[in-house]
C-alpha cells in the first residue's frame, strides 16, 4: 500500500501517527547535515519536502503512480501528516544529540510520551547512515520490548548538493536469551491475558442475562451458553459465541460456573498458571465484575475487589413491543431481530477505524476480530461481546465499533433492535 518510502513514513506516520515541523533554510545559513534533510524530509511543511529529498528516479515513478483522488503519492503522505500533526500536543525534533524526536500524546491516546532516539550517525563523504529507535512510554515506565526489536536505518547520499534518502533498512532483533526482554515479552502477554480474562467475564455475564430472559433461569455450564438449546426460537440459539471461552479455557485462563441455580450463578476466571502475577475475575447475577491480586477464584469469590459494572444489555434494548397484541389482535413488533452481518453492514452511517495497536504493528500481528453486537432502534451500538481475535488486536476492535453509528433497522415501517456480528480486519503491507 505504501510506496518505495512507506518504510521511511512509517516511522514518523505509521508507528507514530505523527508529524512537526522544523526546517529553516536562510541564505547564507550552514549547509543542511543529513539529519536535518531527514527531519525536513519526515517532518516538514513547505511544499515538496518530502520530494526534495527523494532520488530523482525515484521521484519520476511516484509521480507516475497517482494516488487517491488523484493526487501523487507524496502528496497523500502530505496530507496524513498534516492531519496527524492536529492530533499531537507537543512534537520536537533534535538536529543534533542523542534525540531525534519527542512526542507527547493527549490524554486518551495510545502511549503517553515517545522517543526517537538516534543509536548511530555514520557520516563517510558523501553518504550518511543514521540509525533511529523507537521508545514508547505508557503508564509512567517504557514498553521495553519496542527498542529491542525495531530499529531503522536511513541511508542518506549528497546528491546535486542535496541530500536524498537511498535506502531504508528495518531491522527486527529478538535476544531469546536476555533476562530482561524475555521479563518484558512475559509481562507483556500477562496484561493482554487479564484484559481477555476481563473482557471473557463480562461476556458470560450477558450471555447469562440472555440465557435467563429466554429460558426462566440461568445456565449452570459454559457449555449450554455455548450451544444451541432442544427448543424453538429463543430457547434454540447460541448465546456465547466464543467456543474456545465455552470449553473453559482461553489465553491462559480457566473459567468455571459454579453454585448455580435457575436464581443464582457465579462464574469465576483463574489463571492456569498458579503464582503468575495475573488476577482472577469473577461476577455473579448482579453483573458485578470483580478482581484478586493472589490470582484465586476463591478469593475474588469472597473479597474481591469491584472493578467495573457489567451494563445489563436487556435493558438497553425497550421491552415496550413485548406487551400484548394490538387491536387488530396481531402480535406487537419483537424487541430485537438477528440480521446478518451484511445487512448490517448496508446500515452503517458511520465508521470509526481502530488505531493498530504499535505493538501488534512491530510484531506484524495481523487478523480479524468478530464481535457479536446489539443496535439499539436509533442505530447505536448498545453492547459489544468478543466472539474471537487476537488478544493485541481485540481491545483496539472494541473500542473502535463501540463508536459505529447505523441507520435504524426498520421492520413492518417501525424500527427495532438487531442483532449481528462485527468484523474488523487488522492487515500490514509489506512496507509496513
Amino acid at each position: 500500500m505504501r510506496p518505495l518510502f512507506g518504510i521511511a513514513l512509517a516511522l514518523a506516520i505509521a508507528v507514530s501517527s505523527s508529524v512537526g515541523a522544523q526546517t529553516s533554510s536562510s541564505q547564507g545559513a550552514p549547509p543542511q547535515t543529513a539529519r536535518q534533510a531527514l527531519i525536513e524530509m519526515l517532518f516538514g511543511e513547505a511544499p515538496g519536502h518530502l520530494e526534495k529529498h527523494l532520488p530523482d528516479l525515484t521521484r519520476q515513478t511516484l509521480e507516475k503512480l497517482g494516488g487517491t483522488n488523484g493526487q501523487s503519492v507524496p502528496g497523500v503522505f502530505s496530507m496524513l501528516a498534516a492531519q496527524a500533526k492536529n492530533r499531537r500536543e507537543k512534537l520536537e525534533t533534535f538536529d543534533s544529540g542523542s534525540t531525534f524526536l519527542t512526542v507527547e500524546e493527549p490524554a486518551g491516546g495510545g502511549f503517553e510520551k515517545m522517543v526517537i532516539t538516534v543509536e548511530q550517525d555514520d557520516l563517510a563523504g558523501g553518504e550518511d547512515n543514521i540509525e533511529l529507535a523507537l521508545h514508547v512510554f505508557k503508564d509512567g515506565k517504557e514498553e521495553t520490548l519496542v527498542p529491542q526489536i525495531l530499529r531503522f536505518t536511513f541511508s542518506m547520499k549528497m546528491e546535486s548538493e542535496v541530500w536524498r534518502l537511498n535506502e531504508v533498512r528495518a531491522t527486527a532483533r529478538f535476544p531469546i536469551a536476555d533476562p530482561a526482554f524475555l521479563k518484558a515479552v512475559e509481562e507483556h502477554q500477562l496484561h493482554q491475558n487479564e484484559e481477555m480474562a476481563r473482557w471473557s467475564v463480562r461476556s458470560v455475564v450477558n450471555a447469562e442475562r440472555l440465557y435467563q430472559s429466554a429460558h426462566g433461569g440461568f445456565a449452570c455450564t459454559l457449555s449450554a451458553l455455548g450451544s444451541a438449546g432442544n427448543g424453538t426460537g429463543a430457547k434454540k440459539r447460541v448465546y456465547l459465541y466464543d467456543s474456545q471461552l465455552a470449553s473453559g479455557k482461553k489465553n491462559g485462563y480457566a473459567f468455571a460456573i459454579s453454585d448455580c441455580d435457575t436464581s443464582h450463578y457465579r462464574i469465576a476466571a483463574g489463571p492456569v498458571v498458579p503464582d503468575s502475577g495475573q488476577r482472577a475475575f469473577c461476577s455473579d447475577e448482579s453483573g458485578t465484575l470483580r478482581s484478586s491480586a493472589d490470582g484465586k477464584p476463591t478469593t475474588c469469590l469472597a473479597s474481591g475487589e469491584v472493578v467495573e459494572v457489567v451494563k445489563d444489555v436487556l435493558s438497553m434494548v425497550s421491552a415496550a413491543h413485548a406487551a400484548a397484541q394490538n387491536s387488530s389482535g396481531t402480535s406487537q413488533l419483537p424487541q430485537r431481530v438477528r440480521v446478518s452481518q451484511g445487512v448490517a453492514e448496508g446500515l452503517i452511517v458511520s465508521k470509526v477505524q481502530p488505531d493498530y495497536p504499535p505493538l501488534a504493528r512491530q510484531a506484524r500481528i495481523q487478523g480479524s476480530v468478530v464481535m457479536q453486537a446489539v443496535i439499539n432502534k436509533t442505530g447505536d451500538v448498545e453492547s459489544l461481546e468478543l466472539v474471537s481475535g487476537h488478544p493485541m488486536l481485540a481491545p483496539a476492535a472494541l473500542e473502535a465499533a463501540k463508536q459505529w453509528k447505523y441507520r435504524p433497522y426498520l421492520l413492518n415501517g417501525k424500527a427495532v433492535a438487531v442483532e449481528t456480528q462485527i468484523t474488523v480486519n487488522f492487515t500490514l503491507s509489506l512496507q509496513q
